[in-house]
């Protein structure tokens, strides 16, 4: 079934620090370890966004200048999909909502609320944000100490995820993308 998906739809790797706004069915597929993807669907009209972002706020950089990758930040991600979203028309509650990585290295877990923890503070900065927004997260997979590959097909909001461990994550294999295997589960 997924390998059937992966040759149906045009496909996008999703790089850090990127948003994609979806307006035709795309398979977009990133790889995530401390950094969170957030996805939004819009099922009746097909659309669909995800973004990669490291950091939790783009406040933190003190910045006075534009910044050229918005979708860096947590926050300015979710404020570029979701303008990117009402400009095609789409209501904003009506929006199917999932958050997926913000995984912590080993030595971040030994220290109780450590601000080297940047994927629990990126998990934290999602949830607040869109819990501000009146979103609510209808599936996540987060924290824990195993980056995830993952393949989202925008116009359902369909979710397809690996986690992957240390020896996985330096030798993907590109030949299937890494959705062949007991290991890779479909989620809502």
């Amino acid at each position: 079934m997924v390998n059937n998906v992966m040759k149906e739809y045009p496909r996008v790797f999703l790089q850090t620090g990127d948003c994609f706004l979806a307006v035709q069915p795309t398979l977009i597929t990133t790889v995530l370890g401390s950094c969170v993807a957030i996805t939004m669907t819009s099922k009746e009209r097909g659309v669909g966004a995800i973004c990669h972002a490291f950091l939790p706020n783009s406040e933190e950089a003190h910045k006075k200048q534009h910044d050229p990758q918005p979708c860096r930040y947590v926050n300015t991600a979710i404020e570029n999909m979701l303008q990117g979203m009402t400009k095609l028309g789409v209501s904003i509650p009506d929006l199917q909502v999932k958050l997926f990585g913000g995984a912590s290295g080993i030595s971040a877990q030994r220290v109780e609320g450590s601000a080297y923890n940047v994927g629990k503070r990126n998990v934290d900065a999602a949830r607040r944000i869109l819990k501000n927004w009146g979103l609510t997260i209808s599936t996540e997979d987060v924290a824990g100490s195993q980056g995830r590959k993952l393949h989202f097909l925008s116009n359902t909001g369909e979710i397809w995820m690996k986690r992957l461990t240390g020896q996985a994550l330096r030798a993907l294999d590109r030949s299937t993308n890494g959705l062949d295997g007991p290991n890779v589960r479909k989620l809502a």
